[in-house]
Protein backbone atom coordinates (compact mmCIF):
# COMPACT_ATOMS: atom_id res chain seq x y z
CA UNK A 1 0.00 0.00 0.00
CA UNK A 2 1.75 3.45 -1.21
CA UNK A 3 1.71 6.08 1.37
CA UNK A 4 0.75 9.69 0.42
CA UNK A 5 -2.62 7.57 0.04
CA UNK A 6 -2.21 5.59 -2.82
CA UNK A 7 -2.98 7.13 -6.28
CA UNK A 8 -5.03 6.17 -8.70
CA UNK A 9 -3.78 5.63 -12.29
CA UNK A 10 -6.44 5.18 -15.19
CA UNK A 11 -4.96 4.95 -18.60
CA UNK A 12 -6.79 4.18 -22.09
CA UNK A 13 -4.74 2.82 -24.91
CA UNK A 14 -7.58 1.78 -27.38
CA UNK A 15 -6.15 3.75 -30.45
CA UNK A 16 -7.96 3.08 -33.72
CA UNK A 17 -7.19 3.83 -37.55
CA UNK A 18 -9.93 4.59 -40.08
CA UNK A 19 -9.90 5.70 -43.75
CA UNK A 20 -7.12 4.28 -46.52
CA UNK A 21 -3.83 4.04 -45.73
CA UNK A 22 -1.99 6.47 -47.21
CA UNK A 23 1.76 7.23 -46.57
CA UNK A 24 0.79 9.62 -44.00
CA UNK A 25 -1.65 7.49 -42.12
CA UNK A 26 0.75 5.05 -42.01
CA UNK A 27 2.93 7.39 -40.45
CA UNK A 28 1.04 9.00 -37.88
CA UNK A 29 -0.22 5.11 -37.31
CA UNK A 30 3.39 4.27 -36.54
CA UNK A 31 3.93 7.49 -34.28
CA UNK A 32 0.37 6.40 -32.09
CA UNK A 33 2.20 2.70 -31.53
CA UNK A 34 5.32 4.45 -30.47
CA UNK A 35 3.34 5.91 -28.25
CA UNK A 36 1.41 3.46 -26.97
CA UNK A 37 4.32 1.32 -26.13
CA UNK A 38 6.04 4.26 -24.37
CA UNK A 39 3.03 4.98 -22.16
CA UNK A 40 2.86 0.99 -21.37
CA UNK A 41 6.59 1.49 -20.40
CA UNK A 42 5.94 4.62 -18.09
CA UNK A 43 3.19 2.89 -16.30
CA UNK A 44 5.03 -0.33 -15.61
CA UNK A 45 7.71 1.99 -14.49
CA UNK A 46 5.08 4.03 -11.54
CA UNK A 47 3.84 0.85 -10.95
CA UNK A 48 6.88 -0.98 -9.83
CA UNK A 49 8.42 2.41 -7.91
CA UNK A 50 10.26 3.72 -10.34
CA UNK A 51 8.91 7.10 -10.91
CA UNK A 52 12.26 8.78 -12.22
CA UNK A 53 12.47 5.83 -15.18
CA UNK A 54 8.78 7.00 -15.86
CA UNK A 55 9.45 10.49 -15.97
CA UNK A 56 12.11 10.23 -19.06
CA UNK A 57 9.83 7.92 -21.08
CA UNK A 58 7.25 10.52 -20.84
CA UNK A 59 9.00 13.30 -21.79
CA UNK A 60 9.69 11.46 -24.68
CA UNK A 61 5.97 11.12 -25.62
CA UNK A 62 5.16 14.82 -24.47
CA UNK A 63 7.94 16.00 -27.15
CA UNK A 64 5.59 13.98 -30.02
CA UNK A 65 2.24 14.72 -28.17
CA UNK A 66 1.98 18.25 -26.24
CA UNK A 67 -1.47 17.61 -25.85
CA UNK A 68 -1.30 13.81 -24.74
CA UNK A 69 -3.95 14.36 -21.67
CA UNK A 70 -2.81 11.04 -20.47
CA UNK A 71 0.97 11.28 -20.90
CA UNK A 72 0.34 14.69 -18.36
CA UNK A 73 -1.50 12.73 -16.00
CA UNK A 74 0.96 9.99 -15.82
CA UNK A 75 3.43 12.78 -15.79
CA UNK A 76 1.86 14.13 -12.73
CA UNK A 77 1.89 11.14 -10.83
CA UNK A 78 5.39 10.66 -11.56
CA UNK A 79 6.58 14.33 -10.33
CA UNK A 80 4.74 13.76 -7.46
CA UNK A 81 6.21 10.68 -6.24
CA UNK A 82 9.14 12.41 -6.78
CA UNK A 83 8.05 14.97 -4.20
CA UNK A 84 7.97 17.63 -6.74
CA UNK A 85 4.30 19.30 -6.26
CA UNK A 86 4.74 21.83 -8.03
CA UNK A 87 5.67 20.56 -11.35
CA UNK A 88 2.91 18.02 -10.56
CA UNK A 89 -0.07 20.36 -10.47
CA UNK A 90 1.35 21.99 -14.16
CA UNK A 91 0.98 18.65 -15.74
CA UNK A 92 -2.09 17.83 -14.02
CA UNK A 93 -4.20 20.90 -14.63
CA UNK A 94 -2.80 20.52 -18.51
CA UNK A 95 -4.53 17.15 -18.33
CA UNK A 96 -7.70 18.46 -16.65
CA UNK A 97 -7.94 21.11 -19.20
CA UNK A 98 -7.32 18.63 -22.21
CA UNK A 99 -9.73 15.80 -20.97
CA UNK A 100 -11.40 16.33 -17.67
CA UNK A 101 -11.73 12.82 -16.16
CA UNK A 102 -12.05 12.04 -12.30
CA UNK A 103 -9.52 9.69 -12.38
CA UNK A 104 -7.42 13.55 -13.13
CA UNK A 105 -9.73 15.53 -10.42
CA UNK A 106 -8.37 12.54 -8.00
CA UNK A 107 -4.96 13.27 -8.88
CA UNK A 108 -5.34 16.58 -9.39
CA UNK A 109 -6.74 17.04 -6.03
CA UNK A 110 -3.99 14.98 -4.46
CA UNK A 111 -1.28 17.27 -5.97
CA UNK A 112 -3.35 20.34 -4.41
CA UNK A 113 -3.15 18.61 -0.90
CA UNK A 114 0.89 18.41 -1.19
CA UNK A 115 0.88 21.75 -2.14
CA UNK A 116 -1.18 22.88 0.84
CA UNK A 117 -3.52 24.46 -2.04
CA UNK A 118 -6.13 23.61 0.15
CA UNK A 119 -9.18 25.67 -1.71
CA UNK A 120 -8.48 24.12 -4.99
CA UNK A 121 -8.11 21.03 -3.59
CA UNK A 122 -11.66 21.28 -2.04
CA UNK A 123 -12.98 22.16 -5.57
CA UNK A 124 -11.44 19.76 -8.18
CA UNK A 125 -12.41 17.11 -5.27
CA UNK A 126 -16.46 18.41 -5.92
CA UNK A 127 -15.79 18.82 -9.65
CA UNK A 128 -14.64 14.98 -9.74
CA UNK A 129 -17.40 13.94 -7.59
CA UNK A 130 -20.09 15.77 -9.71
CA UNK A 131 -18.40 14.72 -13.14
CA UNK A 132 -20.74 12.77 -15.36
CA UNK A 133 -18.88 10.25 -17.38
CA UNK A 134 -20.09 7.61 -20.08
CA UNK A 135 -18.73 4.67 -17.64
CA UNK A 136 -19.19 5.43 -13.47
CA UNK A 137 -16.00 6.19 -11.71
CA UNK A 138 -15.35 3.22 -9.82
CA UNK A 139 -13.13 4.41 -7.24
CA UNK A 140 -15.50 7.27 -5.65
CA UNK A 141 -13.92 6.39 -2.16
CA UNK A 142 -10.80 8.52 -3.03
CA UNK A 143 -12.15 11.89 -3.05
CA UNK A 144 -13.75 11.01 -0.20
CA UNK A 145 -10.46 10.24 1.28
CA UNK A 146 -8.71 13.42 0.11
CA UNK A 147 -11.76 15.23 1.65
CA UNK A 148 -10.66 13.66 4.90
CA UNK A 149 -7.12 14.71 4.36
CA UNK A 150 -8.07 18.02 3.70
CA UNK A 151 -10.25 18.30 6.70
CA UNK A 152 -7.19 17.13 9.20
CA UNK A 153 -5.30 19.68 7.08
CA UNK A 154 -7.51 22.39 8.21
CA UNK A 155 -7.92 20.96 11.67
CA UNK A 156 -11.42 19.81 11.85
CA UNK A 157 -11.27 15.97 13.37
CA UNK A 158 -14.55 15.51 13.30
CA UNK A 159 -15.01 16.19 9.93
CA UNK A 160 -12.45 13.90 8.48
CA UNK A 161 -13.48 10.89 10.48
CA UNK A 162 -17.12 12.03 8.65
CA UNK A 163 -15.14 11.62 5.55
CA UNK A 164 -13.16 8.53 6.16
CA UNK A 165 -16.22 7.20 7.05
CA UNK A 166 -17.89 8.15 3.65
CA UNK A 167 -15.58 6.39 1.74
CA UNK A 168 -15.71 2.83 3.45
CA UNK A 169 -19.37 3.15 2.85
CA UNK A 170 -18.84 3.48 -0.63
CA UNK A 171 -16.05 0.45 0.08
CA UNK A 172 -15.47 -1.51 3.25
CA UNK A 173 -12.34 -2.78 2.33
CA UNK A 174 -10.28 0.62 1.08
CA UNK A 175 -7.26 0.31 3.62
CA UNK A 176 -6.15 3.82 3.19
CA UNK A 177 -9.15 5.20 4.57
CA UNK A 178 -9.49 2.68 7.38
CA UNK A 179 -6.13 3.08 8.42
CA UNK A 180 -6.50 7.23 8.90
CA UNK A 181 -9.63 6.38 10.51
CA UNK A 182 -8.00 4.24 13.07
CA UNK A 183 -5.43 6.89 13.49
CA UNK A 184 -7.72 9.64 13.94
CA UNK A 185 -9.92 7.62 16.62
CA UNK A 186 -6.57 7.05 18.30
CA UNK A 187 -6.07 11.02 18.24
CA UNK A 188 -9.24 11.85 19.70
CA UNK A 189 -8.40 9.39 22.57
CA UNK A 190 -11.37 6.53 21.67
CA UNK A 191 -8.82 3.24 22.08
CA UNK A 192 -11.55 0.59 21.66
CA UNK A 193 -12.93 1.79 18.27
CA UNK A 194 -9.40 2.64 16.64
CA UNK A 195 -9.09 -1.00 18.18
CA UNK A 196 -12.08 -2.28 15.52
CA UNK A 197 -10.65 -0.03 12.81
CA UNK A 198 -6.98 -1.72 12.90
CA UNK A 199 -8.96 -5.05 13.01
CA UNK A 200 -10.55 -4.34 10.07
CA UNK A 201 -7.46 -2.52 8.55
CA UNK A 202 -5.41 -6.15 8.90
CA UNK A 203 -7.89 -8.00 7.59
CA UNK A 204 -8.35 -5.31 4.70
CA UNK A 205 -4.03 -5.67 4.33
CA UNK A 206 -2.87 -8.49 6.11
CA UNK A 207 0.66 -7.84 4.77
CA UNK A 208 0.78 -4.62 5.97
CA UNK A 209 2.44 -4.43 9.09
CA UNK A 210 1.16 -1.16 10.67
CA UNK A 211 -2.15 -2.47 11.80
CA UNK A 212 -0.56 -5.62 13.58
CA UNK A 213 1.79 -3.36 15.26
CA UNK A 214 -0.84 -0.75 16.15
CA UNK A 215 -2.58 -3.96 17.53
CA UNK A 216 0.38 -4.87 19.79
CA UNK A 217 0.68 -1.50 21.10
CA UNK A 218 -3.02 -1.46 22.43
CA UNK A 219 -2.63 -5.03 23.82
CA UNK A 220 0.75 -4.38 25.37
CA UNK A 221 -0.96 -1.06 27.01
CA UNK A 222 -3.60 -3.61 28.50
CA UNK A 223 -0.60 -5.65 29.22
CA UNK A 224 -1.70 -8.97 27.88
CA UNK A 225 1.71 -9.83 26.13
CA UNK A 226 0.10 -13.43 24.77
CA UNK A 227 -2.12 -11.62 22.64
CA UNK A 228 0.66 -9.50 21.10
CA UNK A 229 2.20 -11.89 20.30
CA UNK A 230 -0.24 -14.48 18.88
CA UNK A 231 -0.33 -11.27 16.32
CA UNK A 232 3.08 -11.00 15.15
CA UNK A 233 3.30 -14.85 15.36
CA UNK A 234 0.40 -14.67 12.54
CA UNK A 235 1.86 -11.70 10.57
CA UNK A 236 5.40 -13.83 10.35
CA UNK A 237 3.46 -16.43 8.69
CA UNK A 238 2.43 -14.66 5.75
CA UNK A 239 3.66 -15.63 2.50
CA UNK A 240 5.80 -13.07 0.51
CA UNK A 241 6.09 -9.69 3.19
CA UNK A 242 9.00 -7.75 2.14
CA UNK A 243 12.50 -8.70 3.58
CA UNK A 244 12.16 -5.06 5.64
CA UNK A 245 8.71 -5.72 7.26
CA UNK A 246 9.58 -9.48 8.17
CA UNK A 247 12.98 -8.48 9.59
CA UNK A 248 11.11 -5.44 11.63
CA UNK A 249 8.76 -8.51 12.67
CA UNK A 250 11.03 -10.84 14.07
CA UNK A 251 12.82 -7.76 16.09
CA UNK A 252 9.27 -7.32 17.48
CA UNK A 253 8.28 -10.94 18.57
CA UNK A 254 11.94 -10.66 19.99
CA UNK A 255 11.28 -7.98 21.77
CA UNK A 256 7.78 -9.53 23.13
CA UNK A 257 9.22 -12.60 24.23
CA UNK A 258 11.77 -10.75 26.11
CA UNK A 259 9.29 -9.10 27.75
CA UNK A 260 6.81 -11.99 28.85
CA UNK A 261 10.33 -13.64 29.98
CA UNK A 262 11.01 -10.37 32.25
CA UNK A 263 7.40 -10.33 33.70
CA UNK A 264 7.27 -13.81 34.28
CA UNK A 265 10.65 -13.44 36.14
CA UNK A 266 8.91 -10.36 38.38
CA UNK A 267 6.16 -12.80 39.10
CA UNK A 268 8.18 -15.40 40.18
CA UNK A 269 9.33 -12.85 42.77
CA UNK A 270 6.76 -11.42 43.98
CA UNK A 271 4.10 -14.12 44.11
CA UNK A 272 0.93 -11.57 45.45
CA UNK A 273 1.29 -9.44 42.45
CA UNK A 274 -1.15 -9.31 39.78
CA UNK A 275 -0.76 -11.39 36.84
CA UNK A 276 1.18 -10.37 33.64
CA UNK A 277 -0.62 -12.50 30.73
Amino acid sequence: MPTFCSLLVTISLILTVTGCQTLNDSSEKSAKEDSSTDMSVATAFLESGQPDKAMFELRSILEREPKNAKAHNLMGLAQLALKNPKKAIQHLETAWNLEPTSACALNLSSAYLEANQTEKAKKTIMDGLSLKESKPYKNRERFYHNLGLLAEKKGSLVAAEKAYRKALEENPTFYLSRSRLAMLLEERKKPELARAEWEFARSACPACLEPTVRLINYYERKGDLKTAVGLIQDYRRIEGLNLADAKKATEIESRLNADRARAAQQLKAAPNSAVVR
